[in-house]
């Protein structure tokens, strides 16, 4: 048996060639008696280091390979054993496999075994043989259902040799595992591939599955690196995404739920996990593709240059992945998953199964998990696009898209993500004049139908409605795009003019962009404050005749709907007139439209009042416009709820004396 020390150094055991013998009789004077692999013998071999030949005992000096022997190819097997590095004893290095019987029993057990190929010519595989630990329950089944004389034979040659080695391995992990602890030299025990792993990113609960794990070294010192995959999506499909994780490596023994990385079935509340993560498993289905969501939480900006993080509060936000490869870096490529077959999830099932030597050594919590995943299991339908149980639990926990209040792509995690609560009454309580919230109903909701075919000469020219909005600040130009929203219940994109950019082709880059995207969205554009844009032409100004080019270029193109607002439209350019559909100006408030304002705000929120229509009429004879008196509304609210008493004329005065600069 090799030392335990052997596994410091991972080798993976993979299927390799260790020599090439394009014939099987290198001896002249040796006659063969049996084809390749199939004397029912084992080629015992040693060395003295890595640098000598095979010999079939420990000689003090080595004089030929015996390996290239036509007796050794013969052999079922060939078994080499050499020096420990560290102990100086004889060790197992390694063993070839050649016999025809082995090889094709062994085709069933490391079916899907990532790296390995059991029909090469020189099976190798090397101490401590990874796979057949992996895969042992597997093994010592097949060793006690196989029926073939000859296949059980050299099995019988085998079985002692891999048990020998393996049986310990699996002692030390069990008593590992029941107390809950492990060493840096063991890690490889507790992992195989195909089992969920438990990992924390950025503070979320996540669920991996293992693909492959070894050893390694760099500057930093040793380390333990896990291979996973995990589920994401691309906007229409599902896949796997592949990543990695490393252990450090540390002294004595750890416990094992605090690594970085531990079997999924070990944590703690893991009936609790389950659920959780299955329901946001279940969440990021339904948010593949396109939606218009509410957040509230921290999301992700990543940048070439850094990751900042962010806090919103009920923000609005697409999702959108297809459109977010487009403009911001796109993810790694999907690895399909609907080419996963029952079968395979059945063959899965059986290797990392209750059976496997690690759930056996875990066999209470492991089955605590499996009872946890099975309260989630359903009726798996036929479409592509439906996730398993054990797939939702792999889901990743973050949704890419866009957040409308900062006007950046970015991550968002699927917890914080919910449905917009839509303001009802928004539309209804917007002070227009007569007619006017009728007529910009009609014209939006038709536009965003998109039913009408209508079309200009020129095909695709003139499809959108543009409508402009002028009058002073504080008359409600903004609130009717944003009730309008509200309203059709769509998204609304507000952007101010000035963030176009400052040159022609800044404005142009940054205005195909906004266009291109509330087109894709069906969203409401509005682009405030546009009075640079707006105004007459001169032949002395030709920096801003240029803006007014590209910009006018634009809108001719634009297929959605669009508010613009302008604070004074004294000097309007001729070329926007036959480009704008609906021109609304908003005169200053009178008093019967201010009342409506102070009623509103007064009334909104379930703050208790005791402003009375007396005090709502002198109020509104004073000459405020709508954000003046929302502003007033507002601080005065604060001043009642720091006096714990309802909201009366009083802390309205006491406002309005601030406002005015006459409180003494």
């Amino acid at each position: 048996m090799s030392d335990k020390a052997s596994s410091l150094a991972y080798h993976r055991s993979n299927a390799s060639s260790i020599s090439s013998l394009s014939e099987m009789s290198v001896d002249p004077d040796y006659t063969p008696e049996f084809d390749p692999g199939r004397r029912a013998e084992i080629q015992q071999l040693y060395r003295p280091d890595d640098r000598a030949p095979w010999t079939e005992s420990v000689p003090e000096k080595a004089a030929i390979d015996v390996e290239a022997g036509s007796y050794a190819q013969e052999c079922a097997f060939i078994v080499r054993r050499e020096p420990h590095p560290i102990t100086h004893q004889v060790a197992l290095h390694s063993i070839t496999i050649q016999s025809p019987f082995i090889k094709k029993v062994l085709d069933q057990i490391f079916e899907g075994f990532e790296g390995l190929n059991t029909q090469l010519k020189q099976l190798t595989f090397k101490a401590p043989f990874h796979p057949f630990y992996y895969r042992w329950h597997l093994f010592e089944k097949l060793c006690q259902d196989e029926q073939d004389k000859e296949t059980m034979d050299h099995l019988g040659l085998l079985q002692p040799i891999l048990r020998a080695e393996i049986i310990p391995h699996i002692e030390a992990m069990s008593d590992f595992v029941k107390n809950g602890v492990i060493s840096f030299e063991s890690l490889w025990t507790i992992f195989v591939p195909g089992m969920e792993l438990h990992i924390k990113i950025d503070g979320q609960d996540r669920l991996m599955e293992l693909t492959d794990s070894q050893y390694g070294a760099n500057m930093g010192g040793e380390y333990f690196s896990l291979e996973y995959r995990y589920i994401d999506c691309d906007g229409s499909s599902f896949g796997y995404v592949s990543s990695s994780i490393d252990i450090e490596k540390f002294e004595g023994v750890r416990k094992i739920v605090n690594l970085d990385a531990f079997p999924a079935h070990l944590y703690p509340g893991v009936e609790s996990l389950v659920t959780r993560l299955c329901e946001r498993g279940r969440k990021f289905e339904r948010l593949n593709g396109f939606h218009h969501m509410s957040y509230s939480g921290f999301y992700i900006a990543r940048t070439s240059r850094q990751i900042r993080k962010r806090h919103v509060e009920s923000s609005r936000i697409i999702i959108d992945r297809q459109t977010f490869n487009m403009y911001d870096t796109p993810g790694s490529g999907l690895i399909p998953i609907n080419s996963e077959s029952n079968a395979d999830l059945e063959g899965s099932e059986e290797v990392t199964g209750p059976l496997n030597v690690i759930y056996q050594a875990s066999s209470e919590a492991f089955t605590r998990y499996r009872a946890a995943l099975d309260e989630h299991k359903a009726t798996r339908a036929d479409a592509p696009n439906i996730l398993t149980p054990k797939q939702r639990l792999l889901c990743t926990s973050v949704v890419r898209g866009y957040c409308l209040a900062f006007k950046t792509w970015a991550e968002f995690y699927v917890d914080h993500i919910g449905p917009i609560k839509w303001s009802h009454d928004a539309f209804p309580r917007l002070v227009l004049p007569h007619g006017y919230k009728e007529i910009i109903r009609a014209f939006v909701q038709e536009q965003l139908s998109r039913e009408d075919d209508f079309d200009d000469i020129v095909y695709g020219k003139g499809l959108g409605f543009i409508m402009l909005l002028s009058g002073e600040p504080g008359v409600g130009k903004t609130l009717t795009a944003e009730s309008v929203a509200e309203e059709m219940r769509q998204p609304l994109y507000l952007m101010s003019a000035s963030e176009l950019g400052e040159t022609a082709t800044e404005v142009e880059e940054s205005l195909e962009q906004v266009l291109q995207l509330t087109n894709r969205w069906n969203a409401i554009l509005l682009l405030d404050e546009c009075d640079m844009f707006l105004e007459a032409r001169s032949t002395a100004d030709i920096r801003r005749n240029r803006l007014v080019s590209v910009f006018l270029r634009q809108l001719e193109y634009y297929r959605g709907v669009m508010f613009l607002t302008s604070n004074r439209i004294n000097d309007f350019d001729a070329a926007f007139e036959s480009r704008i559909h609906l021109t609304i100006h908003y005169p200053p408030l009178d008093t019967a439209s201010r009342l409506h304002v102070w009623k509103t705000f007064v009334r909104m929120g379930d703050l208790e009042t005791q402003l009375d229509d007396s005090d709502l009429d002198s109020l509104a004879k004073m000459e405020l416009n709508g954000r003046q008196i929302k502003n007033i509304i507002k601080t005065a609210r604060l001043l009642s709820k720091q006096d714990k008493a309802p909201l009366a004329m009083g802390h309205v005065e006491l406002v309005l004396k601030v406002k005015k600069g006459s409180f003494l």
